[in-house]
Parts: structure tokens; C-alpha cells; sequence
């Protein structure tokens, strides 16, 4: 028998060994069973350890549970048939009876066996058998052990390191061994080691198995060659020993690199920082497909803490605070997005911190949804969010404000009137009909005009416009607000006034419209127009982010952050309450400021009289605080005294006060104004052409588009274009060429060739 044959034999008489000493010592010799509802087995196993010389017999029954005869045949398989005799090879079993078999064991070598009782017929089982025979009741070596070292050559400067394996094969209990290790030149004429150079002893308790990794260090004067290293196990008197031989050599690639980095450790740098960059870039890119949001931000350029800055939230997906320049708002704001989408709570965030910042705030709401202003906070969900965004319930408040209710769009507002530092005052203009939302515009911008407020730097006022789109002809509008916003977009800044313009789309402001917007923050939505811009301006990247974006996270765009290129930011949650106020409530705002507003006229037609109303105002100041605070039972009892006073004055006078009347403007002065706008509108729009088309000698006259719209620019037709669906461009297309062919032709050939919208556009872009 070769060599390596009889170590495999060993190696598996030593394992079969171990298998069998902690089978029989554990189970205490005893025999399980097998049961089934036809038949059951006295032994589930076979494990016997014998001496030398000896045998042992063994019977176990089988018992057959059917109301039939049974028929069994055995068979031995492995190489347990050396040491293993049965009674019988076949039994047949009577109907419920039991039938015993003989095995006697036979030691009459030394070995380890191992193999299967195989049972066929009508029981169909395997039985697994372990038989070990040795000189003493144990295995001559009761350590098995093996050596190896962990690579087959070692280079100078670096340790020698080995795996030591050892198997206890007695397994009753732990025992004390003494390892010796020692390396040392390998003499390949003796097989033996010269002198050593390395010599370690030490102590071990072996329970059942054990895996070492030593590690033995090198000295630097060691020359190359075959070196051996020996481990000498010594226990309960006896000895096991195993040797390994390896090579040290030299460096390969040992010399520096510019005169300080070895190759090697250049290579090997190399190849371990090439899986972490790997993995770093794979990561990275994981991370990034898994992100909602995937704009390109450069924090750097994005708005900061400041005097004049305030917080609205997060960047999205970060932890990052995010900021806004309050001053921003005076080169005015659009916010769109569909219902539900977030586009009335990021418009309220910003309101709050312009209050806060003592700015006035003017809405004109046909919802009343901002009259929740005057309520603090008490929707669960939304405090809930506050932990989110480092913010206390107790932040939670009020502001300071008023509601009206407009019935008349021709009704005159005094803007200094509502003007107050901190405070807003909503105008409910629910009880309009749509068609009047223009003229309301068109008056609400020429009282600004008219109001000869000072120039200031910083936002002073926020006049704000909800659900604009309904000036815009698709949605029943005639135009001319937009013209008169156009008029306020150019003028308002240097005032410090402000436009906030909320709808649910954003592509149909174009114009000087949307050229004098700075701020554009874009809500989920799902207008088409809308969406194309975002995809032909970004690209679809930043369209599926918007698709994705949850309520209350948008894009913001504003040429002064982030290189003009878009970022998206969750708003954090509101501290007033973010519902309208109860039918109840608003009929109160509007009975007692009416009763108010008749008094206050009052008191100054008698402050006219050279009457002392001192006490009288004073008096109607603080009714009117407890109207804006919601105080009603206190506004009652305000007037309760004030009444009879201003009465009493008027009776000693023997006069009757002039019943006060709702101020409108004249459809002829909104006319005016209209004409002003347009001419303004006309001018501006001479001085926007700056593209080579606007550059030559022929300028474009206006065109009016079928939607009512009229253009001055192949910017804002394009704008326009964005807006329209896909079989109205294409039947506008032969207008849209003529009107291009006046100063340029070939772009005119282009689009009345064009096939759909965004040839069209393609076209039409080529011309700017």
C-alpha cells in the first residue's frame, strides 16, 4: 500500500473513530428505534468500540404492526462485512409479531469500519454502523494532527505562518499537551533540520479539536533556501509529531519606486485600492439609482444662514438645512403643482417666514384655505412631523391678521391700509365669479401703483395671487390680468414689494411674465406641459424625480443658487393650522369687521368735526386686535361700550354721520390702466428681442395665437408651444412659419415641415 493511501486510511479509521467514541459515550451504548404505523425497529444505529481479540452480540426485534405477513431481507454494505456476522440474511414476520435477529461483532483486527445494515422487502430502512477495534479499548495515537503552512514560499521580512489541525480522539475528557515548534535549514541528503532558528514551546488543553495559526517571524540575515518546520505534540506520556517543509526566497520586486515606494507594495496598493474604489463607484451609483431625487446640487452655491435668510426645510434626501433669501421674493415667485401635491404648504412656509421677518403679507384666496393663518397648529400628522426637522410643538402659532370678504372685484383696497409689518390679511374672493378674477388683478395692480410707497431694498409687502391659472384663456381668463402682473413683475421690486403667484401649471406663464420671475418652485403634477418643459430643459432624469416627489418636496429653480440649475427641497412642516376656518367663523370676521370699518368711518368724519376721538380710537384699535385674534365674546364687549359713545357724540353734535360706501373703480380708470400696461408691455417687449432674430433689421410684429395669446418673441411662442397639445401646434404651424419667415426664412421651411410638437420647437430654436 502506497504511502498516501495509507495516510487516507488513517485519516478516516481516525475520523470514523471519533464519530463512533462520541456516539457510544454520549448515548451511553443504548440503541434508538424506528416507528411507523406498519412496523418498528429496535436500533436506529450500530456503534461498538472493541478490544483486540474480543466480540460482542447484539439482538434487537422487529415488529410487524399489519394485519399481514411481512418479508424482510438484510444486506451489509461498507466495510463493516469484515467484523459483522448476522444470524439470517431473511425473515419473514408473522401478522402482529415480532421476530429478533443476531449480530455479533467480531475484533479481530485493529481499524476503524464503517458502512449501512441495509433492510429490503417490506421494510425498506438503512441502519448507519460504526465499529472501531483497538489494541486497548482506544486508538495508538490519541492526537491526530495535521501541519501545513498557509503558503508554500515566505520571503524574507515577512512571518512564516502555519495551520496546526488536531483532532483528541478520546474525547472523554480534556487533557494538558506540550507543543514544541521549530524551524530550522532543511538538509535534503538526511531529511533533517541544521541547527534551528527558531525554538517555541507551549501549553495547551486539547478538548475535541482544535485549528492553530502560528506565525514565526524570519531574521533578516536568513538566506534563501528549503527550510522545515517541526511540531512535536507530547501527552499522557506519549508523543505525535509532524513535519512540513517550505522555502524562503527573495524579493522579486524589491526595488523602490522614485526612490521610496518597493513595486511590490506599489502593485499591491494598487490591486487592494482598485475593488475599493470599485466598490465605492458601485455603491455610489446604487445609492444614487436608489435616491428619489437626483438633481446635481453643489451645496456651496446654495442659499445660507444669514440675517436676511430663513429656514423652509431640508434638502431633499439630506439632513441639510435648507435656506432661502427672504429678499429673493421682492424679484417675485411661482409656485405650481397639481392638488394634493404640496404647492399651498411650500407657498405658506415661505409666507410664515416673511411674517416672521415682519414683512406685510396681502392674499387674495378663493378658497379662504389661508385664512387657517389665524390658528395655531393642531393637526396631529403635521406636528408629528416637527421631530423631523429639529422643530418643538411648541413652535407651534398663530399669526396676526385678518379676513375679508371682496363681493365686488371692482372694490378699491386700501393697500397702506393692510400694509402692516407682520401681519396678513386675506381676501376671500370665493364669492367672485371666475370672470371677474381679471379685473380684480387688474384693480388689486393699480393700487399698488397708486399707493406712492418708498423704495425700499427689502421685501416690505407679499401680495399674493392663489389659483392664478384661472386668468390664463384655457381656463376662461381674457389675458388682460396677466398683462397688468406682467406691468407689477417689471415695477413692484424697487418698492420691496413682492408677487406670489400660485397655480397649477407653470408652462403657460411666459412672457414677461415668467422673465421677470426669479423663483419658480415646481410641486408634483401631472399637466403634460408642465412636464415636457421639465424633460426638455433637464432632461428625464429630473422628470422622474418630480414624478416622484412626495407631497410636500419640490424643485426649486432661482438663478442666484446652484447655478440656476434646479434642487429639490422638502418644506417643513407649518406652524399655523393648515385648514380653512368654519363657515361660523368667516360670517364673524365679516360681521364684525363690517361693524368695525362703519365705526372707524365714523370716528373720522367726527375727527373732522374737531372732536376728540382720542379715546374713541384707542377703544376701536382693541376691538379690532380681538377681531384679528378671533376673540368674538371680547369684540361684544368692546362695542358693547363703543356704540353708544360714538352715538352720543353724534346726538350732542344734533348731526347724522354719512353712511360709509364701498370705494369701486371705474371700468373706464381699468381701462386706463390696461392701455398703460400694454404700452409698457410693447415697450418692454422691444427692448426682450436680444437673439439674432431680434438683432435684425425687420423685427417680428406681435402674433395672437388661437388661445388668445399674443406673442412677441420666438421665445415666448416656444414658451407657448410648450403649453399647447399636440394636434393644436401642428395646425397652428403654418402661422407660426409665416410669422418666422419675416427674418428668417430658412427656419420658417423648417417648421412647416415639421411633423410634431417638438420638431417644431427643435426648429424654432435654431432661430434664437
Amino acid at each position: 500500500m502506497s504511502r498516501k493511501n495509507k495516510k487516507i486510511e488513517v485519516i478516516v479509521t481516525v475520523y470514523l473513530a471519533l464519530v463512533l467514541v462520541i456516539a457510544v459515550y454520549s448515548a451511553d451504548n443504548a440503541f434508538g428505534q424506528i416507528k411507523t404505523s406498519e412496523y418498528e425497529i429496535a436500533v436506529n444505529s450500530i456503534n461498538e468500540l472493541l478490544k483486540l481479540g474480543n466480540f460482542k452480540e447484539r439482538v434487537f426485534t422487529l415488529k410487524n404492526k399489519k394485519s399481514e405477513a411481512i418479508g424482510v431481507t438484510f444486506f451489509l454494505e461498507g466495510n463493516i462485512t469484515e467484523t459483522i456476522r448476522l444470524s439470517s440474511e431473511r425473515i419473514n414476520i408473522e401478522p402482529k409479531a415480532e421476530q429478533r435477529i443476531n449480530i455479533t461483532i467480531f475484533g479481530d483486527k485493529v481499524g476503524a469500519y464503517k458502512g449501512k445494515l441495509i433492510l429490503n422487502g417490506d421494510i425498506n430502512e438503512e441502519i448507519p454502523v460504526s465499529i472501531i477495534v483497538s489494541e486497548e479499548g482506544m486508538p495508538v495515537d490519541a492526537i491526530i494532527m495535521e501541519v501545513q503552512p498557509l503558503k508554500k514560499k515566505f520571503y524574507i521580512g515577512e512571518p512564516v505562518r502555519i495551520k496546526i489541525d488536531i483532532q483528541n480522539l478520546l474525547n472523554e475528557e480534556p487533557y494538558n499537551v506540550t507543543f514544541h515548534y521549530s524551524i530550522g535549514k532543511f538538509i535534503r541528503k538526511s531529511k533533517e533540520l541544521n541547527a534551528s532558528f527558531e525554538n517555541v514551546t507551549e501549553d495547551m488543553i486539547i478538548d475535541t479539536s482544535l485549528t492553530l495559526i502560528k506565525e514565526f517571524d524570519i531574521p533578516k540575515e536568513t538566506a534563501k533556501g528549503e527550510y522545515m518546520i517541526n511540531v512535536k505534540a507530547e501527552y499522557l506520556g506519549l508523543t505525535t509529531q509532524k513535519g512540513i517543509r517550505f522555502s524562503i526566497g527573495e524579493k522579486l520586486m524589491d526595488y523602490l519606486i522614485f526612490g521610496l515606494l518597493p513595486l511590490k507594495k506599489l502593485i499591491l496598493w494598487s490591486l487592494s485600492i482598485i475593488p475599493i474604489v470599485g466598490l465605492f463607484i458601485y455603491f455610489k451609483k446604487r445609492k444614487e439609482k436608489k435616491k428619489r431625487y437626483k438633481s446635481d446640487i453643489e451645496f456651496s452655491l446654495l442659499p445660507k444662514a444669514g440675517p436676511r435668510s430663513v429656514i423652509i426645510g431640508k434638502i431633499a434626501e439630506t439632513e441639510k438645512t435648507a435656506y432661502f433669501d427672504i429678499d429673493q421674493l421682492t424679484i417675485h415667485t411661482l409656485i405650481a403643482g397639481s392638488t394634493g401635491g404640496g404647492k399651498t404648504v411650500s407657498a405658506e412656509v415661505l409666507i410664515e417666514e416673511v411674517l416672521m421677518k415682519d414683512a406685510a403679507v396681502i392674499i387674495f384666496d378663493p378658497t379662504a384655505q389661508w385664512s387657517g393663518f389665524l390658528r395655531k397648529c393642531q393637526n396631529k400628522k403635521m406636528l408629528d412631523l416637527y421631530s423631523q426637522f429639529s422643530m418643538k410643538k411648541t413652535e407651534a402659532k398663530a399669526f396676526n391678521g385678518n379676513v375679508h370678504q371682496v363681493l365686488n372685484a371692482r372694490q378699491i383696497i386700501d393697500i397702506k391700509k393692510f400694509m402692516m409689518p407682520g401681519e396678513i390679511h386675506v381676501f376671500a374672493t370665493n364669492k367672485l365669479d371666475p370672470k371677474d378674477m381679471d379685473i380684480l388683478v387688474s384693480n388689486t395692480i393699480r393700487e399698488i401703483f397708486h399707493a406712492n410707497l418708498p423704495e425700499a431694498a427689502e421685501l416690505k409687502l407679499m401680495v399674493i395671487f392663489d389659483e392664478v391659472h384661472r386668468l390664463l384663456p384655457k381656463f376662461g381668463g381674457s389675458g388682460q390680468g396677466f398683462i397688468q402682473i406682467e406691468r407689477g413683475a417689471r415695477e413692484f421690486r424697487k418698492w420691496g414689494v413682492g408677487l406670489m403667484l400660485i397655480s397649477q401649471v407653470l408652462t403657460d406663464f411666459i412672457g414677461s411674465t415668467k422673465a421677470n420671475i426669479n423663483t419658480e418652485i415646481q410641486m408634483r403634477t401631472r399637466d403634460q406641459g408642465d412636464l415636457d418643459r421639465i424633460k426638455n430643459k433637464y432632461g428625464s432624469y429630473m422628470l422622474q424625480s418630480l414624478l416622484k416627489s412626495a407631497t410636500g418636496t419640490g424643485m426649486i429653480e432661482n438663478s442666484a443658487y446652484n447655478r440656476g440649475n434646479p434642487f429639490f427641497v422638502t418644506f417643513r412642516p407649518l406652524l399655523h393650522e393648515h385648514a380653512r376656518l368654519t363657515d361660523e367663523e368667516l360670517e364673524n370676521y365679516n360681521k364684525y369687521n363690517e361693524v368695525i370699518e362703519d365705526l372707524e368711518y365714523q370716528i373720522e368724519q367726527l375727527e373732522k368735526e374737531n372732536i376728540d376721538v382720542f379715546d374713541l380710537k384707542l377703544e376701536l384699535k382693541m376691538a379690532l386686535d380681538k377681531v384679528k385674534s378671533g376673540s368674538f365674546n371680547m369684540v361684544d364687549i368692546y362695542l358693547e361700550g363703543l356704540k353708544p359713545r360714538v352715538e352720543e357724540a353724534w346726538k350732542k353734535m344734533g348731526k347724522q354721520p354719512k353712511k360709509r360706501e364701498i370705494k369701486l373703480v371705474e371700468d373706464v380708470e381699468l381701462q386706463r390702466e390696461f392701455e398703460e400696461a400694454k404700452r409698457a408691455r410693447e415697450a418692454t417687449g422691444e427692448k426682450e428681442i436680444s437673439s439674432p432674430i431680434g438683432a435684425q433689421k425687420n423685427k417680428l410684429p406681435p402674433l395672437k395665437l388661437k388661445a388668445g395669446v399674443t406673442v412677441n418673441s420666438v421665445t415666448e411662442l416656444i414658451d407657448s408651444i410648450n403649453t399647447m397639445e399636440e394636434e393644436a401646434a401642428k395646425a397652428e404651424k403654418e402661422d407660426f412659419a409665416k410669422w418666422v419667415e419675416q427674418i428668417n426664412p430658412s427656419v420658417a421651411e423648417a417648421v412647416a415641415k415639421a411633423e410634431s410638437k417638438e420638431d417644431i420647437i427643435i426648429a424654432l430654436e435654431k432661430a434664437q
